[in-house]
């Protein structure tokens, strides 16, 4: 490490975050990630096949959502910034939102059976309470994303916060893949109809008490800077951020990562289903979650070792090989997905799941480093609209590739209907995909990590130059 960071990092411990609070910050990760990706793991399985929805439809939902993200996520993020209460600019949204969004995640499974086998009510049933859902989902996820960005000043210490979030994060990725095969257990006499009703409901109520830590320990760090900071007009604060250029340089970065990653995601389930399972649902979902719940372990283990990592050889570095690992794992999923030895697949997750949460550790503690070249660039601090704008981002690269999955199903001739009986082209193509399109994305990844500026050094340079500012600005104490 050169001087000039380690001099940055050593004047910094005095801003970093206590034990209780990085705790209290990571805890809401647990209801974070199940109200945002809870639907996502239920949509398809629950709507597609189990009530025979189309799976354009249900592609379109997920598309018009993301849509719909595209005006609540920035307005969200500029009315948090310039948010001035006893309460703080984040957490009364954060509260908001979750309780919303705990209440709705539960509704939204609650088909009602007379509109089963309506394809047209089943889609407006389903998009009109994943609209509520994620509105409120917003309202929590970009004041969260923005609480966790301003908690510390040091640029390692960043990286410490959202460990504590990473750890946290595992346990409801942990949970998750098993939700469509807990719908189906056997004390719901396998309907999986009323399952989901069980299961939604107790995730509903995680989300909600969950986040209370949240709420009542973690201090926001940048509120008292921002007191006296002038309110920022919308369109003025989207043009701003557009502005920042290692800003675009991660969010291309996580476009074609998150793009390949979510592909994964979402034809998972059907390459084990229908390739692996010759269509038996129940099988093909547990293996889901077995595999994921091994992943998880390995990523617990590996949170300590990556934060290390990267105080060593420094975030970008120790973000490129968790890249490279999405890479590997995708590409070794086409000879190890196989009805043969249907476990097989599992060497495929430990790859998948490290570098997935790998990536998400580090990409999350650089957005916090953004905020500080924002500073340095128009002296103001706008973690919400970063916080917005990400999450924007994100979101539109989840629906493209939920959508286009959706599509990408009907192309190659998939038919639910058909059950075990897909033909050949069908499967092969499934697999061609799954296994081929998140790895060429991920190493264009790889290529756009060279390009962004924002080292440990620059990060020290600009540090230094906010404190001076500040010092500046402060009033003075002379009589």
């Amino acid at each position: 490490m050169s001087s000039n960071s380690h001099s940055a990092e050593s004047s910094s411990h005095s801003d970093d975050v206590s034990l209780k609070e990085k705790l209290a910050y990571g805890m809401g990760a647990l209801p974070h990630e199940l109200a945002v990706t809870g639907v996502k793991y239920l949509g398809n399985p629950i709507f597609n096949i189990i009530l025979h929805l189309s799976p354009v439809l249900v592609g379109n939902v997920f598309i018009i959502i993301r849509i719909w993200d595209a005006f609540t996520d920035p307005f969200l993020g500029n009315l948090s910034d310039n948010t001035r209460s006893k309460w703080g600019r984040r957490k009364p949204y954060i509260l908001f939102g979750a309780i919303g969004s705990g209440i709705i995640f539960t509704l939204i499974w609650w088909v009602p059976k007379s509109i089963y086998g309506n394809a047209q009510l089943l889609f407006w049933y389903f998009l009109i309470f994943a609209l509520i859902h994620y509105t409120f989902v917003t309202a929590f996820q970009v004041p969260y994303n923005a609480l966790g960005y301003e908690m510390s000043s040091d640029y390692h210490g960043r990286t410490r916060v959202f460990a504590y979030r990473a750890f946290f994060a595992q346990i409801a990725k942990l949970i998750l893949p098993w939700l469509f095969f807990l719908c189906q257990l056997e004390i719901f006499n396998s309907d999986a109809m009323v399952g989901v009703k069980w299961v939604a409901g107790t995730a509903g109520v995680i989300i909600i008490l969950f986040i209370l830590p949240t709420i009542l320990k973690v201090k926001e760090g940048s509120a008292k800077k921002a007191e006296k900071q002038e309110r920022v007009k919308l369109l003025n604060s989207i043009g701003l951020t557009l502005k920042n250029s290692p800003f675009r340089i991660l969010v291309f970065l996580t476009f074609v990562t998150i793009f390949g990653s979510n592909f994964a995601l979402a034809l998972g389930y059907y390459v084990n289903i229908y390739y692996v399972f010759d269509g038996d649902t129940v099988q093909g979902a547990k293996l889901v979650g077995v595999g994921n719940t091994l992943g998880t372990i390995v990523a617990f283990a590996s949170i300590p070792i990556l934060t290390a990592l990267s105080a060593k050889i420094g975030k970008i570095q120790t973000l490129g090989i968790c890249i490279a690992m999405l890479a590997i794992g995708s590409i070794l999923s086409w000879w190890l997905y196989t009805p043969e030895n249907p476990y097989l697949q599992l060497y495929t997750y430990p790859f998948m799941v490290m570098g997935d949460m790998g990536f998400w550790l580090f990409i999350t503690s650089m957005k916090a480093d953004i905020c500080d070249w924002d500073e340095w660039k128009t002296g103001l601090r706008r973690e919400g609209m970063y916080g917005a704008a990400s999450g924007w981002f994100q979101k539109m690269t989840q629906a493209i590739t939920f959508g286009g999955a959706s599509y990408l199903l009907v192309w190659i001739g998939f038919d639910a209907v058909l059950e075990g009986d897909q033909t050949e082209s069908t499967l092969t193509w499934m697999r061609l995909i799954y296994a081929g399109l998140p790895a060429i994305l991920a190493i264009l990844g790889i290529i756009a990590l060279k390009y962004y500026p924002m080292n440990d050094k620059k990060a020290a340079e600009i540090q230094t130059e906010l404190k001076a500012r500040r010092a500046e600005s402060a009033p003075s104490t002379e009589t």
